[in-house]
């Protein structure tokens, strides 16, 4: 049977280093996030107000042309940041600082909105639960020089948006996992109790 499993969480929180463990462990197909894709990402960076439409406009582009790919394979998915996060998470963020002007916001959500009624949603997304203050260190050790500029409290703002979103969300179910208590990326063990559990889930 076919499944499709999305890993969402803040930057650094550790989905890639996850996504690509479960594709191998599992031997599904991964679906990574079109990071280096967007061609005003580095505008972005350098001058989020003025380019924070254009590079979510694209973001929205990619992710559903990326789920309407995952919904046409005939075998199972593991995607690197899903659909929903982009949109309920830094899009919004974008609006409430100030980044992202009423109207643009207004076209960018109904346009979402509109979308999401029509495709179907993954059958779970994995939320990885991770302390922005850990989130950060990780982004600082991968040393993107996308992201070597980054705001530490942007990160603390797109985290308190996450707890907003995991218990409003209902296209479908979310995993939340606690990464302090469940190192799923070192912790072999932890990793191993997860993928039973969520194995078990799929099966019903």
């Amino acid at each position: 049977m076919k499944h499709f499993i999305a890993i969402a969480g803040n930057m650094g929180a550790g989905k890639t280093t996850l996504a690509e463990k479960l594709t191998k462990h599992l031997n599904w197909e991964l679906f990574e996030e079109p990071f280096e894709a967007n061609p005003y990402l580095e505008n972005f960076y350098a001058d989020m107000k003025t380019w924070a439409f254009h590079t979510e406009m694209s973001f929205l582009g990619q992710r559903l042309n990326h789920h309407i790919e995952i919904l046409k394979k005939p075998h199972s998915i593991i995607q690197d940041r899903c659909l929903y996060e982009g949109a309920e998470i830094f899009v919004k963020n974008l609006y409430q600082t100030n980044c992202l002007s009423s109207t643009d916001w207004k076209t960018y959500n109904h346009l979402y909105q509109n979308l999401i009624k029509t495709i179907k949603a993954p059958d779970a997304i994995i939320y990885l639960n991770q302390t922005p203050e850990q989130c950060i260190l990780n982004v600082q050790k991968r040393g993107r020089d996308l992201e070597k500029n980054i705001d530490p409290a942007y990160v603390f703002q797109l985290a308190k948006l996450y707890d907003e979103w995991k218990n409003n969300f209902s296209l479908c179910p979310i995993i939340d996992i606690n990464m302090q208590k469940n190192n799923l990326i070192n912790d072999e063990s932890a990793f191993s109790r997860f993928v039973d559990s969520l194995q078990q889930k799929l099966a019903r």
